[in-house]
């Protein structure tokens, strides 16, 4: 390849600063262009910018060689569709495929057709029928999970043991008009018990490449406590799962979607994000996403060793079989996210000065996300504002690290957890 690649990569979080990080890191890679982006991305040897503007106007400007889709809702769009049919090549899911994340319901009846074990469900298509569906449902002793069936931005599932805030839910996802998320049907579903862990895969739409594996902490506050958010750290583990549990995971769930796509005339190109709940080597899937994860990509990609970039572009094509896998460093990495004051509720205390420190023989990355330009300093400006990533050895020593790092970033209402990467 006599030229080097221009890239365009749609986003604005830390996920999508992670991608730009890790993809500048490529030989191959001339620019890399993030729309929207933020300003803690942006690069002083211009390798990485940010830009404005409509997605399919910016692409024809640009005319990248490769696009890079980061959140889910362009692809529940169907922003990848038109994409390629203007001849762009396009990591990511088409609109028919990412209804394994835009519906829960499409992904819950996907999964029971295809034998992918996952937790019973209900399918609820109404709030009378809900309500019903929950009267029989043992909450008190075995809960409950609902979840919304469209995209909710990490909001729309909700697992109790409490009869009256299911209800209350149920009344809030498909009745009241002033809550965030809106739904026509919802899942009733059983409690599923193990760990949680985030599964990747690199798909080409016919074969899949592993990609590795991440756990994350969605309450707000330490002990796993408080409201669920879209995520407030993640660490890796370098012996777990299983490789029994892995192996089943590649053949019974990865390959199994593909081929099942494929059948729908939906075959899957992207990233397939499986969210699992693992007992020793029995596994159940959770959620499918069609995307990386936020905050898991920020602890993940610092650990590939592997330049990712044609492994995107062979994906992208729709042909991985001349692919490995991308090696994944003997280590271990932990990902602490800094957010406003108040998150996740609306009434966050934004545009506070964010201070951060230099420091010397340190190897930890600080990906932003929620922060804006003013006055030549960086201010929050929504609620994930940033995240530093350490790696080492031990899950402990990468803990170490990346507290350490946090003490040297400041703004006022500044909250973190304490416990991630904790067991």
């Amino acid at each position: 390849m006599s030229e080097r690649l221009t890239v365009l990569l749609l986003g604005s979080g830390g996920r999508e600063h992670a991608l730009a990080w890790k993809m500048a890191q490529s030989p191959l890679v001339e620019k890399i262009h993030v729309l929207p982006g933020n300003p803690g991305m942006a690069t002083q040897d211009g390798r990485i910018v940010c830009v404005s503007g409509n997605i399919d106007r910016i692409a024809q400007e640009l005319e990248p060689d490769l696009v890079v889709i980061g959140p889910e809702k362009p692809m529940a769009e169907g922003v990848v569709d038109r994409l390629e049919a203007s001849g762009f090549t396009v990591l990511g899911a088409s609109q028919a495929a990412a209804q394994l994340e835009s519906s829960k319901i499409f992904s819950k009846e996907f999964m029971q057709a295809e034998g992918i074990p996952t937790a019973h469900a209900v399918i609820c298509n109404s709030y009378d029928a809900a309500v019903a569906a929950l009267k029989t449902w043992d909450v008190e002793d075995k809960g409950v999970v609902i979840k919304a069936d469209g995209l909710a931005a990490g909001k729309g599932v909700v697992v109790t043991k409490d009869r009256a805030e299911a209800g209350q839910t149920l009344h809030a996802f498909m009745v009241d008009a002033g809550h965030p998320v809106k739904a026509e049907r919802v899942l009733l579903e059983e409690t599923l018990h193990g760990r949680e862990v985030s599964a990747f895969a690199l798909c080409d739409g016919e074969r899949h490449l592993p990609f590795g594996y991440i756990c994350d902490h969605k309450r707000v506050f330490d002990g796993n406590k408080g409201p669920n958010t879209g995520g407030m750290g993640a660490f890796s583990s370098k012996d777990w799962p299983s490789p029994a549990a892995r192996a089943f995971i590649d053949e019974k769930i990865f390959a199994a979607t593909l081929r099942g796509m494929q059948k729908r005339g939906a075959p899957f190109k992207g990233i397939l994000f499986a969210g699992l709940m693992v007992d020793g080597d029995d596994v159940n899937v959770i959620e499918f996403n069609v995307r990386l994860g936020d905050p898991e990509t920020q602890a993940l990609l610092p650990l590939i060793e592997s330049d990712i970039v044609p492994l995107f572009l062979a994906a992208a094509k729709g042909d991985l079989s001349n692919c490995a896998a991308p090696k994944i460093a003997d280590e271990t990495s932990v990902h602490i996210v800094m957010t406003s004051a108040g998150y996740p509720a609306k009434d966050m205390k934004l545009g506070e000065t964010i201070t951060i420190s230099p420091v010397t023989n340190d190897n930890t990355q600080v990906f932003f996300a929620g922060v804006a330009a003013r006055d030549g300093a960086f201010v929050n400006s929504g609620g994930r504002v940033l995240g530093v990533t350490a790696k080492g050895k031990t899950l402990e020593a990468a803990r170490r690290q990346a507290y350490a790092r946090i003490k040297n970033i400041s703004f006022n209402g500044a909250h973190w957890r304490r416990d991630i990467g904790g067991r």
